[in-house]
């Protein structure tokens, strides 16, 4: 009886771990229907086996040519709150005038060995979402982390051991609000600085001081870099999209709204920078002005893009098929070629051409008008 209750025992453990695995199946099946459902709704009519491309060869109205440019609006969101606020954040973390100019070649340092390197691979690409989006997707998720970085590179600092501000009782110091005042090429603090938190205030007086944000330099330059470098990479696809889903009749109103779009989000896009968001609720809850600007761009930016990417479906490529090749060239295999005349294949040689004079008598005689009557 205890050999048959042990054999009873280990079929439940058994049937357990079956019903276990079968649980499992069942979660993974629901969770891989959930993601092809999440990704119909955010990519429609991507499936590889789609082939309704109707939408290719058909005039476009210029509210679907403004969804197709939304990308470049967002990206001049995110070039003008860049252009505002770097050059001070940067000054207000200690870097020296004669350096900036330093952290702005960086990025079309990288651009210029890059950038010809994405176009390539772009063109290539044989994803199903097309040969286009998939690097306005890539290079987005850079801008972002730039647009997260450059406000917050302080706070990163801080929180990996930067010293505080070092400065001596008497300077010449301006505040626009509490932050790091700024190192000048006479160690003269003169350059106003942002930052979180509460209260402003200014003082005159002459000194000297120092401040130590290395790890906060560090992250708002490679936030720079990201930003800059993605933002002006990913205009490139974003164009070629644009050309690849419109007919050429198109063309020529695709480019122009693509450029009004462009100069919308520059415009708006400072805009929010002028506005005072300081002692606003969303300028509390993000903390701060300058925050409170990248965090709004940052929205407006994924909204932009993500208007273009779900906008028209791309024609993919695919891979190349290697047996349809084999058989448009098997015909060719079997011609033969004359030895004498390869050796002129491909080059202009001179021949000798002549017309006897049989042949101009026919065609002069030839009642259907030709060569001969021609002549």
């Amino acid at each position: 009886m205890s050999g048959l209750g042990k054999y009873v025992d280990w079929l439940e453990v058994a049937r357990q771990k079956v019903s276990e695995v079968n649980g499992e199946e069942e979660f993974r099946k629901r969770v891989r229907q959930r993601f092809e459902s999440l990704r119909e709704r955010t990519f429609p009519n991507t499936h590889p086996h789609s082939t309704d491309f109707s939408h290719i060869s058909r005039r476009k109205t210029r509210g679907e040519l403004c969804r197709i440019s939304a990308a470049v609006m967002g990206i001049e969101f995110a070039y003008a709150a860049e252009t505002a606020f770097v050059s001070p954040l940067l000054l207000g973390l200690g870097i020296r005038h004669r350096h900036m100019s330093l952290v702005w070649t960086l990025s079309p340092c990288l651009g210029f060995f890059l950038t010809p390197l994405l176009g390539s691979l772009s063109d290539g690409c044989t994803l199903t979402l097309g040969r286009r989006r998939p690097f306005i997707l890539l290079l987005s998720v850079g801008v972002l982390l730039g647009l997260l970085l450059v406000p917050n590179g302080e706070l990163i600092g801080d929180w990996l051991g930067d010293e505080p501000i070092s400065i001596p009782e008497t300077h010449n110091l301006t505040y626009f609000s509490t932050s790091s005042p700024v190192q000048d090429e006479n160690s003269t603090y003169s350059v106003t600085g942002t930052g979180s938190g509460s209260g402003s205030g200014s003082g005159t007086g002459t000194g000297t001081g120092t401040t130590h944000h290395p790890w906060g330099l560090f992250f708002t330059i490679l936030g720079t870099v990201f930003l800059d470098f993605d933002a002006d990479a990913c205009q490139s696809p974003s164009r070629a999209y644009m050309l690849d889903v419109t007919i050429p009749d198109d063309h020529a109103r695709g480019l122009s709204t693509f450029t009004i779009m462009a100069g919308l989000g520059g415009f708006f896009g400072y805009m929010l920078g002028a506005l005072s968001w300081e002692h606003t609720f969303i300028g509390e809850v993000f903390g701060g002005h300058v925050r409170a600007v990248f965090t709004l761009v940052l929205f407006l930016f994924i909204f932009c893009v993500f208007t273009t990417v779900r906008s028209f479906q791309e024609i993919p490529i695919g891979p190349p098929r290697q047996s349809k090749h084999k058989q448009s060239t098997e015909g060719y295999d079997r011609l033969e070629c004359d030895p004498e005349e390869e050796k002129f294949y491909g080059t202009i040689h001179e021949t000798s051409f002549s017309i006897d004079d049989n042949c101009l008598s026919r065609g002069r005689n030839n009642e259907n008008p030709g060569v001969g009557g021609i002549l």
